[in-house]
């Protein structure tokens, strides 16, 4: 009985060997990422997660967080030649789901051996975007702290001030801020994430006792609130101040760091009032990139 147990033991041992020899036989082949400009590396909470399409299926090659390149990612050969895109999307450091997330960041199709990566398809096309914003503060009925809020839309005719492209669902738009707090640190103060220009954004937090504008923006009158989370101790004065859009992944809820894809900036001017200002387009801030295998 023993022996015939130990034969089949053996027998067992020699075809998972054969199992793993089939499964060592299936050639492989390396894609790589040979140019990657405009990424910055991640959060703790985020990081990039690679990809190629083949059958409209999309299939993980693998995470990385830096941004250096080369950067190569190992795949079975039939489905490198096989595959029509590759992705580069924003994931959760946590969980790590085999399901593709919406927020893609780069992609690109390939012709022959290669492709070239933009965040056109994923994110949106930003030539011809532009913005204005006016320094005002509706959500009180004092007028002489019109410094201390923002607001993207433009004064003189009460219309948008933002014209951009409507994002994917895997992002979203955030309005923000650049000031001085007590220790002379310099503070990004968001002004609300938002997906359409006409209409209120996602937070009022730190505004008075009025309703909101049907824009995106913010009124900084809330000292308590800005010196418990910013050390600021006064309403700030936001002339001269840096203003601009950021791109976010809509699961991000960091209220405090702007993502590093930010296209429209401007700077608020001492003119008269209305402080109506003209933000520049920035698409040097929109990542590129190219692959081949």
């Amino acid at each position: 009985m023993k022996k015939i147990k130990f034969l089949g033991l053996l027998t067992a041992a020699a075809l998972l060997a054969s199992c793993s020899g089939d499964d060592d036989s299936v050639q492989r082949s390396d894609i790589t990422i040979t140019s990657l400009t405009g990424l910055e590396r991640l959060g703790t909470n985020a990081e990039y997660q690679a990809w190629i399409t083949v059958d409209g299926q999309d299939i993980s090659l693998g995470r990385f967080t830096d941004v250096n390149v080369p950067k190569s990612f190992s795949a079975p050969t039939s489905q490198i030649t096989s595959a029509t895109k590759f992705k580069i999307s924003v994931e959760k450091s946590t969980g790590d789901s085999p399901e593709i997330s919406n927020s893609i960041i780069l992609s690109g199709n390939f012709g022959g051996n290669s492709a070239s990566l933009n965040s056109k398809e994923g994110i949106g096309d930003f030539v011809g975007s532009s913005g204005v914003f006016t320094l005002q503060t509706p959500t009180d009925s004092n007028a002489n702290n019109e410094q201390s809020g923002v607001y993207f839309f433009n004064a003189t005719n009460g219309t948008a001030g933002l014209d951009l492209p409507t994002l994917p669902a895997g992002w979203k738009y955030e309005g923000w801020v650049t000031v001085p707090n007590a220790s002379g640190e310099m503070k990004n103060l968001s002004t609300g994430k938002f997906t359409r220009t006409n209409t209120t954004d996602e937070t009022s937090r730190f505004g008075g006792p009025l309703a909101d504008p049907n824009f995106p923006g913010e009124d900084f009158l809330d000292t308590g609130l800005l010196a418990l989370a910013y050390n600021i101790n006064v309403e700030p004065n936001l002339i001269s101040k840096r203003v601009f859009i950021s791109i976010e992944p809509a699961d991000d809820n960091d209220l405090n760091t702007p993502f590093f894809l930010q296209p429209l900036s401007g700077t608020a001017n001492n003119g008269v009032r209305p402080n109506i200002n003209t933000m520049g387009l920035n698409t040097g801030s929109l990542p590129e990139g190219r692959v081949v295998y």
